[in-house]
């Protein structure tokens, strides 16, 4: 039998086991649901009794935590006022010293710069037309380079198109074989399966057996002759496709030789 029949078969005994799994599994989520409530209900009473205890003691904490807190924030206010005009009175004198110190800097650094400035600009002026030269000299070489390797590229390809042209078409003929021997194959697993999805139901069941016992013997002999006739196409296909990439290597090796001298 095909993987397909194999599968479907294998998926119609898992469905059966998994309808018998499903009412033992039924049966037990209804026992554990009914103790859950009850264990959720006597928990429930519990919390409410020990939250009402603890919103009496509470209450009283927060009452005496709220009067100490506005007497110690009045008091850090009172501080912080005092602090903050002393620190203002000091900033502002810092920052117009800061302010001039930054203007002389700057004024400095500005006129250093304008200097170093125009020295690089110089520079790099003459930097680049040295540059510039050398990557037109370097563009011209190459240019005559590729067109010689490109020249000596399209004559190798045209003389590998020729030669190669003959052996894809013997190849393409022996793949169309391939393919319909293929399909036949495909067309009988899809039967056997279609036959074994039928099982499910008493009349299908028996006439699985009745037919498993006519076909077994041809679908084994064919399943041989199939699996010989696909290994001999792709071991073909293999050694082609080896010779043509060899052959298309020496040619290229030839040509770059050829280009060197």
């Amino acid at each position: 039998m095909g993987a397909l029949t194999d599968d479907i078969t294998r998926l119609c005994g898992e469905i059966e086991a998994l309808r018998d799994s499903r009412k033992v599994f039924g049966a037990q989520l209804d026992k554990e649901t009914k103790e859950m409530k009850t264990e959720v209900s006597v928990m429930r009473g519990g919390f409410r009794h020990d939250h009402k205890k603890m919103a009496g003691r509470t209450k009283a904490d927060r009452v005496k935590f709220v009067s100490n807190l506005d007497a110690e924030v009045s008091g850090l206010l009172n501080a912080f006022d005092k602090s903050h005009a002393e620190m203002a009175t000091k900033t502002k004198m810092a920052n117009a010293a800061f302010v001039s110190d930054v203007a002389n800097h700057v004024s400095g650094l500005l006129t250093g710069y304008q200097k170093d400035l125009k020295a690089v600009s110089q520079a790099t002026k003459r930097e680049n037309t040295i540059f510039v030269a050398d990557v037109i000299r370097f563009v011209n070489v190459k240019n005559k380079e590729t067109k010689v390797m490109m020249d000596g590229f399209k004559a190798e390809h045209k003389e590998m198109a020729k030669v190669t042209k003959a052996d894809r078409n013997k190849f393409v003929n022996q793949l169309e074989k391939n393919v319909d021997a293929m399909r036949k194959v495909n067309v009988n697993d899809l039967v056997g399966a279609r036959a074994a999805w039928a099982s499910l139901s008493p009349k299908g069941r028996k006439a699985k057996l009745a037919a498993e016992q006519r076909t077994k013997a041809d679908q084994e002999r064919k399943a041989r002759f199939e699996a010989e006739q696909r290994a001999k196409a792709l071991e073909e296909a293999r050694s082609r496709a080896e010779a043509e990439r060899s052959k298309a290597q020496a040619q290229s090796s030839a040509g770059m030789k050829k280009d060197k001298k």
